[in-house]
């Protein structure tokens, strides 16, 4: 595997990835069925309660030096009840890796190849993943940077000709839902965020990390107002009602878009773009499993474990038996839970750190 030293340009494209890729096309439904026309309030709430985890992410980061978020938990308790917390960070990750996956399968068959058996599809979806990992951070880095300009022109066309389509009566009135609902569709948001923590596994790669957190707070801006236009514009189009009835709102909205009158059902492109953010971000999920497994594992090199994880994330894939199990329900449970799982298991981390840290200086001749 080929080390890399990722620029702060790099790392904030791949999370801005990470944050953006699997909820942008299901985001205006998720928010209109928790906060009805208030969902853009959700999304300013949620992005704000993510900013102690981002500091956690840092401080721990800093903390680990060369070390991986799992070999750092090893070193802080030990070769047994190390590995033991060491997997409630593992194993979630595989699970995301898999579901990721499974609904970019499932997007593909139900809209491009609708013949095609979804196990062939989720099997070449982890061979893309396996070439991109194989050639380790630097080569995920780079085809993010390249695939990044398109994505900025696509989306920035899309908005652009959504516009004509948005009635502003059917945005408001903004202030609809009540406070335990704007909570309830910010924890999604919140949850979306969190996933950042991926970074704590390739955090020795980084190159500048002093700027790991005014990254993490650019990228988390860049993405919330991505978040806000998508969900306004989808809002303006087609009102709350109907939003909650769309599996795939966005696809809906680049769908109605014309351009001059006589170019039509332009959602290839924009599919094709979001499957290459997707690849990104899964390929990244999955580099951050094997170097999680190596650390867990105590091998040296994470080209052994790729196959044999391949295959976990392949079986974990298909554990859903539907779309709406394994897209709308995944949804639900990953908002209410992961942002205060993610925050709980980085707190007693830090926490332990600082220990180890105070422990270790009292220990140090005068």
């Amino acid at each position: 595997m080929k080390s890399a030293h990722l620029t702060t340009k790099q790392m904030m494209i791949l999370v801005c990835f990470i944050s953006f890729g699997t909820i942008f096309f299901t985001l205006p439904r998720t928010l209109a069925h928790a906060s009805g026309h208030s969902g853009w309030l959700s999304i300013l709430l949620g992005s704000l309660m993510v900013i102690p985890t981002f500091w956690l992410i840092t401080q721990i980061g800093s903390a680990m030096q060369e070390m991986s978020i799992i070999a750092y938990c090893l070193s802080l308790f030990g070769p047994v009840f190390g590995r033991v917390y060491a997997l409630l960070f593992l194993l979630p990750l595989l699970f995301f890796a898999a579901i990721i996956i499974r609904i970019l399968a499932e997007i593909i068959v139900s809209l491009v190849l609708p013949e095609t058996p979804l196990e062939l599809v989720i099997i070449m979806l982890l061979v893309l993943r396996y070439y991109l990992a194989q050639g380790g951070m630097l080569s995920i880095a780079r085809w993010g940077e390249i695939i990044a300009p398109v994505i900025v022109v696509l989306f920035v066309t899309m908005f652009a000709l959504s516009m004509e389509n948005v009635d502003l009566e059917r945005i408001e009135p903004l202030f609809s839902a009540s406070l335990m609902e704007v909570w309830k569709g910010s924890l999604g948001i919140c949850s979306t965020f969190s996933e950042m923590i991926v970074l704590l596994y390739i955090y020795p790669q980084i190159k500048e990390k002093t700027q790991v957190l005014p990254a993490l707070l650019w990228s988390m801006f860049i993405v919330l107002c991505l978040f806000e236009v998508t969900f306004l514009i989808t809002m303006g189009t087609y009102g709350s009602a109907f939003t909650q009835r769309l599996i795939f709102p966005v696809i809906e909205l680049v769908k109605d878009i014309a351009l001059f009158e006589f170019i039509e059902h332009l959602e290839s492109p924009f599919l094709a773009v979001w499957i290459f953010v997707n690849i990104t971000k899964g390929s990244l999920l999955f580099y951050a499993c094997c170097v999680g497994s190596r650390d867990w594992f105590g091998t040296i090199d994470i080209g052994n474990l790729m196959i044999p994880i391949s295959i976990i994330i392949f079986y974990l894939s298909m554990i859903p038996d539907n779309i709406n199990a394994s897209i709308v329900s995944f949804e639900i449970a990953k908002g209410v839970t992961f942002w205060l799982y993610a925050f709980v298991l980085l707190t007693i981390l830090w926490l332990a750190g600082k220990r180890k840290a105070r422990r270790t200086a009292n220990e140090k001749p005068a």
